[in-house]
Formats: structure tokens, sequence, C-alpha cells
């Protein structure tokens, strides 16, 4: 299915937004389409069941510099973290620069000045709460494991990783018809890109990220606030706002700034639970080809189109810069016709009124919205369950077991759905059965990630 542009502005005009090929809503054909989806993802399951996937960990990497010779002070305290980072990205800056943090050589010896911000914008959430209160503040639980069933850190099993990141969804299929919409309805297509994607996520250990989520991130990324949560859009999805201009991904390793990326997109799957999808609207004031490196759209792009697809109800690029029609241009070929079909180009604020409404919109943009919530630094205790070993694996048993049950029904739904001699009084008391089934599976993740998953801003506040 491949919507058009027309169709998603008509949408936000009318405050109606499209329910078709969506959970609940699903045609015969599409019905059959998803079962035959499940029935080719539990099959699977069994054949990869003994052959667990080798963790490769790009964005679990940490940083190896030496900060040692800094005071716990370093003179920053009282001055704007967005003009700091810019300074860090200068000192990068240059072919004749063999001192770049990200890139060059390790061995080369930084002026003081330099590791200062080599540090400010490099050091991880749970680094500057050590160094702000000079002692090692206890956030987390420092020995990660994945579950109680598969214990390995150096693998992961595909049906686990499958199931920890579809039983956030309100309902298992709420993740599945993604990719089924994305692949155009082609079962075969969808299939290969969910295998390929649950593949990557456990080869990048992306448990591990969600598990220690801002606390071993970047917090420079999260002091700048590059994006927040401040509203909902016209048809009611939550509103992430980014500042573009305030991006400097060169200014440190390039990994850091993509476990950032993940963490945001990880936490708004969470949001969007029950909304299904979520709008984002890019501020490209100011905007210079530095704040967005070829390489790191590509990242995005890949997100976007790929490991999150059909998460987004509508992106809009608020652009007052000639050099993003060049930049736009080379992005483009990436995206997929449904992903362009939601991004919307506007010159100014009075466009954007289409898809937010001025309560909405952020005041630095004309509206009165001036909900701007900065970053709140963890605090210890807030993870305490994460502590709690035996409440961890009462709430893992559980959860396997909605889950076993979800895809026992599953299988009988699928080959009900198939029969020719079937009747529709007994394939509507399945569909029940494995609708409330999925609701649980989703109740019983809610339970087990209070054990297995650092609480974020967005809870915070």
């Amino acid at each position: 299915m491949v919507i058009s542009q027309a169709s998603v502005i008509h949408e936000y005009a009318t405050k109606k937004p499209s329910v078709s090929g969506v959970p609940g809503h699903f045609t015969e054909n599409e019905q059959h389409k998803i079962a035959k989806l499940w029935t080719m993802l539990l099959a699977y399951f069994e054949q990869v069941k003994d052959k667990p996937v080798k963790v490769a960990g790009e964005y679990i990497q940490t940083i190896t510099r030496d900060w040692s010779e800094l005071d716990a002070s370093d003179g920053f305290e009282n001055q704007d973290p967005a003009t700091l980072t810019l300074r860090a990205w200068q000192f990068t800056k240059g072919e004749s620069s063999i001192k770049r943090f990200g890139l060059g050589s390790r061995k080369a010896k930084l002026s003081r000045e330099e590791l200062a911000l080599d540090r400010h914008v490099n050091e991880t959430t749970q680094q500057y709460v050590n160094r702000i209160n000079g002692r090692n503040v206890v956030l987390m639980p420092d020995n990660f494991f994945p579950s109680f069933a598969h214990p390995s850190t150096d693998t992961r099993d595909f049906r686990d990783i499958f199931w920890s990141t579809v039983s956030i969804k309100q309902h298992p299929d709420y993740w599945v018809h993604r990719y089924m919409r994305s692949a155009g309805w082609d079962v075969d297509r969808a299939f290969g890109m969910i295998k390929g994607i649950i593949g990557w996520r456990a080869a990048e250990a992306i448990d591990k990220i969600i598990s220690e989520g801002e606390v071993h991130s970047g917090h420079d990324e999260l002091r700048l606030c590059l994006s927040q949560l401040i509203g909902r859009d016209r048809l009611g999805c939550p509103l992430m706002f980014v500042r573009v201009r305030n991006i400097m991904p060169r200014a440190n390793e390039g990994f850091v700034f993509k476990r950032y990326l993940l963490n945001q997109f990880e936490s708004l799957q969470i949001v969007t639970r029950r909304f299904g999808r979520v709008t984002m609207l890019y501020d490209f004031t100011g905007f210079t080809m530095d704040n967005t490196p070829f390489t790191m759209v590509q990242f995005m792009v890949f997100l976007g189109r790929k490991v999150y697809a059909e998460s987004s109800s509508v992106l809009i690029l608020l652009v007052d810069s000639w050099l993003f029609t060049n930049f736009w241009g080379l992005i483009r070929p990436f995206l997929d016709a449904n992903l362009s079909a939601r991004i919307i180009f506007v010159k100014d604020v009075s466009e954007v009124r289409q898809f937010i409404d001025e309560d909405q919109l952020p005041k630095e943009l004309g509206g009165s919205n001036t909900f701007g919530a900065p970053f709140k630094l963890p605090e210890e205790g807030e993870n305490i369950k994460m502590f709690d070993l035996d409440g961890r694996q009462a709430a893992e048993t559980v959860w396997r077991r909605c889950i076993a049950d979800f895809e026992n029904i599953t299988k009988k739904w699928c080959d009900c759905l198939a029969s020719t001699s079937r009747s529709t009084e007994e394939l509507d008391k399945l569909a029940a059965q494995r609708d409330e089934l999925g609701r649980e599976v989703e109740r019983a993740e809610l339970a087990l990630n209070k054990f297995t998953r650092s609480r974020n801003n967005f809870e915070r506040l």
C-alpha cells in the first residue's frame, strides 16, 4: 500500500486519521496476509532456536581517553553547553588537526583546554554524575545480561529479541503490520525486512542500549535538548521538536551520537505504545552542512526507513536555507515512497499550522506552547527494581508464558483462517481470544521492563 502526500495532508485537514490497513480494520485479504506472515515467523523461530546471533556491538563501545589529569570542575559550569560543543567541534575541524577527538591520533597530546572540551562532549551521564558528586553514584546495575533464559552477553536469541521488541506495543500485530505496510503488503518482503531488522538488533545489542538508556549515553546530547517531546499534533500524535542547528555530531565519537539517536527512537517506541505514530518537527533555522554530516543522515534514514518503519505520522521540515535544497537531493534516493509522502517541507510557521495547532507549537516558533522541559539527571534509586533479580525472574517467567500462549493461539487462528470449512463463529472466537492474549503480552512486558530498563527523561518529568 503506497500512500500519497495529498492523503496525509487530508488527514490533518479533517483531523481524521486513516484506518485503512491498520489493526482492527484489516480487510479479509489483509488478514490472510498477516496470518501468512505470522506462520512464516513462528516457523523461523523453530529454525533458528539453536542458532544464537553473535553480538558485534558497534554502538556499545566506550570512550577510552584518559581524563584523570583534569579536575572535577572544568570551569565550564556557567557556560552555554551549545557554545562549548561548538568549540569542541572547532578543535576537530580541518585536516591540519591531528588531535581530532573522533577521528585523529589517540596518541596526540591534547592541551588541557582540548582535553576538558573532549570530556565535555564525550563523557556519559554516569561519568558526569560521578564527577559532580565526587563519588561513584550507583544509578543502575553494572552486570547486564539479556535474560535468565539466555544469559550470555556474547550472543542473542533471535526469538527473544523479536519478542522484547514487539511486546512494547499494545498488540503484537501493531508492530508486525508496520513492516507489512512498508513492504506494500508483500508478505515475503515483509518477512525479509523483519528477519533482517531483528538480526541487526541482536547483533548490535540494542537490548543493552535500552537497558542502560540515558545512564550510559553521552550526556552532552541530552543536556543540549536536541530533541524534546513538547505536545501533540492535530491528530493527537506525540510531537517531537528537533533543533537541527544544535546538532554537532562531529564534535564527538561517531558511535556516541548514533547511540543517542537509538535511545531517542527507542524512547519514542515506549511513548507511542498506544498512539502508534509520532510527529517530528525539524527546525532547520540556522542550518549548516556541519549540523548533518552525510554519514549521520544515512544512519538516520536507515533508522526511519527500516528499523522503525512506519513509525512517523508526519515529518515536518521547517527550512529557511538554500543549502538544504542541494542536501535533500542526496538524501531523497534513499527514501521509500511511504516515507517520502510523510515528509512535508514548509518555509514558515504559518504552514506548520496545517499539522500543529498554535497552542502546541513551541513559543520560539511563534506558538503559545511554553513547555520545554530540560534534561533532568537520573537520581540514585530511580532504577531500584533493576537490582531485584528475583522479581525480574518472576516477571520474565510470566512474560514468556504470555508469549507462548499468544504464539499457540496465533497458530490456531492462522489454521482456522486458512481452513475452507471454518465457521465465522469459530474464527471470531479465536480472534477475540488472540486479541486478549496480545494485550496480556503487553501487560507482562510493562511489568518486566521495570526490572530490565532504566527510566528516561520522559518518565522523570
